[in-house]
């Protein structure tokens, strides 16, 4: 062991005639241990927090949408989704189509947004089967009877056997359940001598499953059908209005979307999940940030008290320096020596803070202690998520911190001067 880092450390352990030191030195200690640990756990949450939105948009939206660039219908979408899927990245391609409607069932209405499911592409586009809890999906499935009318609001519509899927939030607003039958009402308009006249159209669908997604926004507001009764609904015939795509690389998702509009022709522009939940996402990324500075600051602050208390130390060993400068000690020695305390001060510190962290992180996700409204947020809880790489650039931070710390006191004692320090003793 070199001989700056045994005076260091014997510094640091010895008594000393000023107890305000060695308060001092655990205060801050201890002022680092919690800034590392608030710093750790701060980047966990937001980690956490950005990983469950992005993992549950993506659960129930597709990865990357292909849609005309006049808003227009897509007549050919059975042979375009077939050359969609062939692209190199795409894993399942399907077409789809949005309705607005009213829902209506036991005097209560709710405004919904109908999403149609191809019930021919493949499994992994259909991602309201895995979020099904309630009921059967395989039920999903258009009826042969003609079950749409267009009826005044007196007269009740006929029942059909359509299937539809409602989110949890939903249903559970509608106080409605698996077997219930539910009435979409549809805005449409018609031409008369009179000009244009309000046309609603009244669809019935029974409640085959109840879905629960995780987020707030589409199960309170979403509902799954067939395709083909969306196009009934809509009034729009057999025309899709996009083909949702799902890929093996979310991340490379811009590039795979330039192979598949090379596909589908100049005539479409593909819109990536990235794009339809910037604003969100960039809201995340702005706040990490801020949170990550305004901890850092706190890691300065608590950073503060090694300067008070080398400072102190250096005025308490002022005779202790004269010595080793006497004997042949350097000043860079001596400022080594002063510098090596700080340092082990920050690493004692930043270990006993990620150990802190790590620890109080575990907790919170064990017994989920961390919960937040779903109606705001879109998620009921944060699931804490700790990143290796957050956690050492927090720890270095924390000892780089610590060392710019130590500069001052260290280069006081470097040009003390070992006459000056003696001449009284």
């Amino acid at each position: 062991m070199k001989y700056e880092l045994f005076i260091a450390l014997r510094y640091l352990r010895a008594r000393r005639r000023q107890a305000a030191v060695s308060v001092i030195t655990a205060i801050a200690v201890a002022g680092i241990t919690l800034g590392v640990a608030a710093l750790v756990i701060a980047q966990a949450l937001i980690t956490g927090f950005r990983a469950d939105v992005q993992d549950k948009v993506l659960q129930g939206t597709a990865h990357l949408n292909l849609l005309r660039v006049d808003n227009g219908g897509i007549e050919n979408y059975r042979e375009l989704a077939e050359r969609v899927r062939a692209a190199p990245g795409v894993s399942a391609a399907s077409a789809t189509t949005y309705a607005q409607v009213l829902l209506s069932a036991h005097d209560r209405q709710e405004y919904a947004v109908l999403k149609g499911v191809d019930l021919n592409s493949p499994g992994e586009t259909k991602e309201v089967f895995s979020t099904v809890i309630d009921g059967d999906p395989a039920r999903l499935k258009s009826a042969p009877s003609n079950q749409s009318s267009d009826q005044s609001p007196g007269r009740a519509p006929e029942e059909g056997t359509e299937g539809i899927i409602l989110g949890k939030q939903l249903a559970q607003t509608m106080a409605l359940r698996v077997g219930d039958v539910v009435t979409a009402i549809s805005a449409h308009t018609r031409l008369t001598p009179a000009g244009l006249q309000p046309r609603p159209r009244y669809t019935r669908f029974r409640v085959v499953g109840i879905f629960s997604s995780g987020l707030y926004e589409y199960d309170a507001k979403w509902a799954y059908i067939a395709l083909s009764s969306a196009q009934t609904v809509k009034g729009s015939g057999d025309v899709a209005e996009m083909i949702q795509i799902k890929v093996a690389d979310i991340y490379a998702v811009k590039e795979i979307g330039e192979r598949v509009r090379a596909i589908a022709g100049r005539d479409f522009a593909p819109s990536d999940w990235q794009e339809l939940n910037r604003p969100m996402f960039a809201a995340l990324q702005l706040q990490h940030r801020v949170v990550y500075v305004f901890f850092a600051l706190l890691i300065v602050i608590a950073a503060l008290n090694i300067i008070t208390t080398l400072t102190m130390m250096v005025i308490e060993k002022n005779r202790d320096i004269a010595i080793l400068r006497a004997q042949g000690s350097t000043p860079r020695s001596i400022r080594r020596i002063f510098m090596l305390q700080g340092l082990v001060i920050g690493l004692t510190g930043a270990a006993s803070g990620l150990l802190l962290g790590l620890g109080l992180s575990w907790m919170a996700n064990h017994y989920q202690l961390i919960s937040i409204p779903g109606e705001i947020y879109s998620i009921s809880h944060v699931t804490l998520k700790v990143d290796p790489v957050d956690c050492a650039r927090v720890a270095v931070l924390a000892v780089i911190i610590c060392l710019l710390a130590t500069i001052y006191p260290a280069r006081s004692a470097a040009r003390l001067m070992p006459v000056e320090a003696l001449r009284y003793e």
